[in-house]
């Protein structure tokens, strides 16, 4: 069963213990420059970010955070989505990216965009696959893609 819980103060080691490769080497130390404890400690600075820890049969599988202004409240942008290598490949990126996108609709979400990594094919294809769409704008972290809930 996928359930996506707040990170707090009882995930919040664990979520930044996720790793992206086979060597179990954190983002961080691997040179990546938004590790998940950048990204939690960037929430602490920027009300409008939103860090969640995603759970399979109780297991951490995935950390994603997204940017949702009140003033703008019917649009989300998820920032970051990130799966633990040792759940890659298997079925588990669709199935908590389809609960992201669920929860975002209950909170009133009508519009969502993503941001992702212009070297990362597997994501960027993952989200072409929900009916993401390109908007052709590029930033420091990447191409944006959209879609209507």
């Amino acid at each position: 069963m996928i359930r996506i819980k707040t990170v707090d103060a009882q995930n919040i080691l664990d979520v930044c213990g996720l790793t992206t490769n086979q060597d179990c080497i954190g983002a961080a130390a691997a040179g990546h420059p938004c590790c998940n404890a950048i990204s939690i400690a960037e929430t602490k600075y920027n009300p409008e970010m939103h860090p969640n820890a995603i759970y399979n049969n109780n297991v951490l599988i995935v950390f994603f955070m997204y940017k949702r202004r009140e003033n703008q409240a019917e649009t989300a942008t998820i920032c970051r989505f990130m799966i633990d290598d040792r759940f890659r490949h298997k079925g588990f990126e669709e199935k908590a990216f389809e609960h992201i996108l669920r929860g975002l609709k209950i909170q009133g979400v009508k519009k969502v965009a993503v941001i992702t990594d212009n070297t990362d094919e597997n994501m960027k294809n993952l989200y072409l696959s929900f009916g993401f769409h390109c908007t052709g704008e590029i930033d420091k972290t990447g191409c944006c893609c959209e879609f209507e809930l």
